[in-house]
C-alpha cells in the first residue's frame, strides 16, 4: 500500500512538470524551424526590393531622363569610403553616391547625393525616417537638405557651410552633415572621372 501512495504522487510531478516542458520545447523548436524556413524565402525578396529602392533613389537624384538601362552601379564592397553604401553612374559622368550615418539613438540616416562631371553636387536626398518625428526628421525634408544643391564637391561640408544644423536636432543634423561629407571622398577618391 506505500509503494501505491508513492506513485501516485510521482506519477502526478510528471504529468504536471515535465510533460509540459517537453511539450513547450518541441513547440519552440518546432517554431524556430518554421522561422528559419520563412527567413530563407523572404531574404531574396527582401534584398531584391532594397536593390530597386537603392535603383529608384539613383535615378532620383541623378539628371532627368536616367534610365535605370544606362547607370553603371558599383557595389559597396568594390569602394573603400567609410559608410557608403554604393554608387551608380550615367555615360556623361554624372554621378550618385549613397552613404550613411548613426543619427539619434544610433540609427542611420541615408543620403543619395549626386554630382555632375566637375564635382558640383546637383542634387541629394536624405531619408531621415529613422530619427524623431518632428525633430531629426526635418533633416529629411527638402526645406533643409536643398541648401546643399550647388556646393563645390572637391570641399567638406559643416554646420552653417553650406546650410545650418536644425535647432534641437544637432545630432541628426550632424549625420547629415558626415554622410554627404563622405560621399564627397568617395567621389573624389574613387569615382571622379569613370565615365
Amino acid at each position: 500500500m506505500a509503494n501505491k501512495q508513492n506513485a501516485a504522487p510521482q506519477e502526478s510531478v510528471v504529468k504536471t512538470m515535465v510533460v509540459p516542458v517537453i511539450v513547450l520545447v518541441v513547440i519552440c523548436v518546432v517554431c524556430s524551424a518554421i522561422l528559419a524556413v520563412l527567413n530563407d524565402m523572404t531574404a531574396p525578396i527582401i534584398e531584391e526590393n532594397t536593390r530597386l529602392e537603392t535603383l529608384n533613389s539613383y535615378i532620383e537624384v541623378l539628371p532627368e531622363g536616367t534610365q535605370a538601362d544606362s547607370l553603371t552601379q558599383v557595389e559597396a564592397d568594390a569602394l573603400q569610403t567609410d559608410g557608403v553604401e554604393g554608387a551608380a553612374y550615367t555615360a556623361d559622368g554624372a554621378v550618385a553616391v549613397k552613404s550613411a550615418s548613426n543619427g539619434y539613438s544610433g540609427k542611420a540616416v541615408t543620403v543619395y547625393v549626386a554630382f555632375d562631371s566637375t564635382g558640383t553636387i546637383t542634387n541629394i536626398k536624405v531619408d531621415a525616417s529613422t530619427q524623431t518625428a518632428g525633430i531629426g526628421s526635418k533633416t529629411g525634408e527638402e526645406s533643409f537638405y536643398s541648401g546643399f544643391v550647388g556646393w563645390d564637391g572637391s570641399q567638406q561640408v559643416s554646420s552653417g557651410s553650406p546650410v545650418d544644423a536644425i535647432a534641437g536636432a544637432t545630432v541628426s543634423s550632424n549625420a547629415v552633415f558626415k554622410a554627404v561629407n563622405q560621399a564627397i571622398d568617395c567621389y573624389n577618391n574613387e569615382l571622379k572621372g569613370v565615365a
